[in-house]
């Protein structure tokens, strides 16, 4: 994905400069934007109460999983006992009980980890969105030719921005338009 990133911008810029020659020759310059989508995303509205939410839900599913294991636990203790005492017909039923409460954890494991790891991608293509839109409506005067991100990397670890002299870095001011919007909006 970072290489498809990486590829992306730069095809971008390639693009923008080609398909507009006459910018490079204009008068002014053409402008160009850094910020850092990192520190936007930790700094959305939405981030603390989506992480918040998640957090929640890890939680209850840790608790959840901690119940069914303590209860599976107690299952095969009984289980024991009851082989100890000689009583067969009672021990195969708390077995039964034991692969149900397997398998409940299993489940719980595997769908349950998964539909988290869904839920925090979908909250946090949300977040990613809007700031995408944010910046859109941030730039509507077209200021700037081109935004990039300075904190994304490219798939060897070096940062896709490596030197943008004369670019204006706009992470705070995209910051404070996400908040003043984000105040502006009923709930």
């Amino acid at each position: 994905m970072p290489k498809k990133s990486m590829l992306k911008n730069g095809l971008l810029l390639l693009f923008f400069l080609v398909a507009f020659p006459c910018l490079s020759r204009a008068e002014e310059p053409i402008r160009i934007a850094v910020l850092d989508m990192q520190k936007i995303f930790a700094n959305h509205p939405s981030t603390e109460k989506a992480t918040k939410e998640l957090s929640a839900a890890r939680e209850t599913s840790r608790a959840d999983f901690k119940k069914k294991s303590n209860s599976l636990k107690q299952i095969l203790q009984k289980h024991q006992e009851l082989i100890r005492a000689g009583k067969k017909k009672e021990a195969e039923q708390e077995l039964i009980k034991a692969n149900e409460a397997e398998k409940a954890i299993a489940t719980l494991r595997s769908t349950g980890l998964r539909d988290l790891e869904e839920s925090f991608r979908k909250a946090k293509l949300e977040i990613m969105k809007d700031i995408q839109k944010s910046v859109a409506e941030f730039n509507k005067d077209a200021r700037f030719a081109v935004v990039l991100d300075q904190s994304s990397s490219s798939s060897n670890g070096l940062p896709q921005v490596v030197h943008a002299p004369g670019a204006t870095e706009i992470t705070n001011e995209v910051i404070s338009f996400i908040k003043k919007n984000a105040e502006a909006k009923p709930e």
